[in-house]
This record gives structure tokens, C-alpha cells and sequence, in this order.
């Protein structure tokens, strides 16, 4: 069997946090994240890893969050990679009511561990109103 291409493992990378998403599974997303992660958003100030942790925990029961990422493009620089995704998310709300739906572009940069692993390093999302 072959090796991944970094690329590969990337995409891999990006399915497994949909994945994950669904299922609701926050420790398993966190192996996926760098230790100094940071997300940006639109008129929200930095994401750091502890507020994405806390943001999530207030989350879970609440609401099932289900999405499609399609990577446009993934280049990869040594031990950092860039990838461009169109991402759309649902997020359901579990008691009833209207599902907020957002779409648009990501720009992820990744960086690899020393344990060879590729992690989400920042993250700007640009997802709007759907």
C-alpha cells in the first residue's frame, strides 16, 4: 500500500473534521488543530483553541452541525500548506425551529507536527447567510 501525498492526506484531513462535525466528537477534532490554533472570522475578534473548545461545549445537545467542504485547491510549502474550500454548513437546532445555514470560502493553513501529522494552524472563514 502507498504512502499519502501530502495533498492527500490534507483533503483526508479536511473530510475527517466534516466527519467529526457531524458526530459531535470535539476531542478527536482537537487532534486535528495545532496547540496555537487560530480561526478568523468575519467582525469576530481571533478564535484561539480554548475559546473554540468553549464555543463548542456550549453547543453540544443543542444543535447536530452537518456540511459539505469542496477543496478547490491545496498547495503545500514544506511543512505548511495552503488550502482554498467552498464550505456550506447546517446548523440544526436539536429541540426544533430554523436551521442557520452558511456558505462560503475557507482559506486553512496547515502546519505538519514533529510527528509527521498535518494539523489546522489558522483558519479564515468566510462564511455568510445562506
Amino acid at each position: 500500500m502507498s504512502q499519502q501525498t501530502d495533498e492527500q492526506q490534507i483533503r483526508a484531513l479536511i473530510a475527517k473534521w466534516m466527519e467529526l462535525s457531524r458526530t459531535g466528537d470535539l476531542d478527536a477534532r482537537m487532534n486535528l488543530l495545532a496547540d496555537d490554533v487560530v480561526f478568523l472570522t468575519p467582525g469576530r475578534p481571533p478564535m484561539r483553541r480554548d475559546d473554540f473548545v468553549a464555543a463548542s461545549k456550549s453547543m453540544e445537545g443543542k444543535v447536530r452541525i452537518d456540511g459539505q467542504a469542496d477543496v478547490k485547491e491545496v498547495t503545500v510549502h514544506g511543512d505548511f500548506a495552503t488550502c482554498w474550500t467552498w464550505l456550506e454548513v447546517s446548523v440544526i437546532p436539536l429541540s426544533g425551529g430554523d436551521t442557520m445555514k452558511r456558505a462560503g470560502n475557507v482559506l486553512s493553513v496547515f502546519r505538519r507536527g514533529t510527528d509527521g501529522q498535518w494539523r489546522i494552524w489558522r483558519d479564515a472563514n468566510l462564511l455568510a447567510a445562506v
